[in-house]
């Protein structure tokens, strides 16, 4: 289903449909997933020049609010905490007039930055953005090689991870990723990622105030913005670079490893279905977010093996119970794909762990805490896959 889109994240597909012919092509001896020494080579590449560009940006920007804000100081007088009401006024609006623009170029810079970077790295693993449109055989492509909304939707997902929206959190496939959720602490967790930088500058100018008095700092304080603006957007350029390279790797890598889970039921019981959806479900709901990846997740699995009548797959204690319902091997299989769903978002949070240490002592074995590791390192890393990395799980 083609949903309306935000303005930015519009125009960095058009942007990625711009620059679709200028993209390699898959190696036909390697899956996506795997990164061979000359991908990862190249994709470091991109990564540390991408940071540093980042870093650059923020630190001129915020240098460049700095100096205006120094400027502005004697409107101020000799002691600021003796100005009046009229002159703070005036230095904020004025301060702020300044500071309005830089923001406005280094946020276009950073985006600009981070979209161009995930283009390069789409283009170095081999990774096509779109796909023809296929009417039975035949492959039909549009003027300009433009292709309809459904085929742009891989696009979309990499560049909402380059742009840093947040992944839709609306049910899909009959499971609520907020159903066990605090409205609160989710409130409260995303006013904190918002506000990262201010908090960040409000700690250490208080701490040097304190340190060196504000007579000595008042000069240069606002300097202190540079170099934790530029950390900030280093970090955060960083981070979405991994989050698309994860994205770009993750339905492939999901394809393979849930390739392995089944191919020792190529026919799975009734059971066994309801156990491997409600699994994932139970990852989602444990993460709070529905990760690009397990919907791909999702869709791969109920192509393989048809739609179930279960109901509520998001509910965490009817999957334990199914858990008790199934054979050994089935529970094998089920666990696997419950190990699978909590990694492959690139991080196994507090909740999952939970969860995945409960299911494995339901089936009467030990938390596999170390190779659950191993298998999350593997996929991070681009590494090679192997059916024995699931044996590992449950031996």
């Amino acid at each position: 289903m083609t949903q309306k889109r935000r303005v930015v994240e519009a125009l960095a597909v058009r942007y990625f449909k711009r620059r679709a012919g200028k993209a390699a092509h898959p190696d036909a001896r390697d899956a996506v997933h795997f990164l061979n020494p000359d991908e990862r080579r190249a994709l470091r590449r991109i990564e540390y020049l991408a940071v540093g560009r980042a870093a650059i940006v923020g630190a001129v920007c915020a240098g460049l609010g700095a100096i205006a804000n120094v400027a502005l100081q004697p409107l101020l007088g000799d002691d600021p905490s003796r100005a009046s009401w009229g002159r703070w006024a005036e230095f904020m609006l004025l301060t702020l007039l300044a500071a309005l623009p830089l923001v406005a170029i280094e946020l276009s810079l950073i985006y600009w930055n981070a979209i161009d970077s995930v283009h390069q790295l789409a283009a170095a693993a081999g990774l096509p953005l779109f796909r023809a449109k296929e009417v039975g055989q035949d492959v039909v492509r549009h003027a300009g090689d433009i292709v309809d909304d459904e085929d742009e939707i891989f696009a979309a997902v990499l560049a909402r991870a380059a742009l840093e929206i947040p992944n839709p959190p609306r049910p899909m496939f009959g499971i609520d990723p907020r159903r066990e959720a605090s409205r609160l602490r989710i409130l409260l967790a995303t006013l904190v990622y918002k506000a990262k930088v201010s908090l960040t500058k409000f700690v250490a100018r208080t701490l040097l105030t304190r340190i060196f008095g504000r007579a000595a700092l008042r000069a240069w304080i606002p300097f202190v913005a540079v170099p934790i603006t530029a950390l900030w957007d280093a970090l955060v350029c960083r981070r979405a670079l991994r989050e698309a390279r994860l994205r770009a790797i993750g339905p492939s890598a999901a394809s393979e490893l849930l390739g392995f889970v089944l191919a020792p039921h190529p026919e799975p019981s009734p059971g066994l279905r309801e156990a491997l959806m409600r699994a994932i479900g139970t990852a989602v709901v444990r993460s709070r977010d529905f990760h690009p990846n397990l919907i791909e997740l999702l869709d791969d699995l109920k192509s393989r093996i048809g739609e179930t009548d279960a109901e509520a797959l998001d509910d965490v204690p009817r999957f334990i119970e199914c858990l008790r319902r199934l054979l050994p091997a089935e529970q094998k299989a089920a666990l696997h794909t419950l190990v699978i769903a909590c990694v492959l978002d690139g991080r196994v949070r507090q909740g999952e762990r939970a969860i995945m240490t409960r299911a494995f002592r339901v089936c009467g074995r030990p938390p596999p805490r170390i190779q659950v590791l191993v298998l999350q390192r593997a996929l991070l890393s681009g590494d090679q896959l192997a059916p024995k990395m699931l044996d590992l799980l449950t031996p």
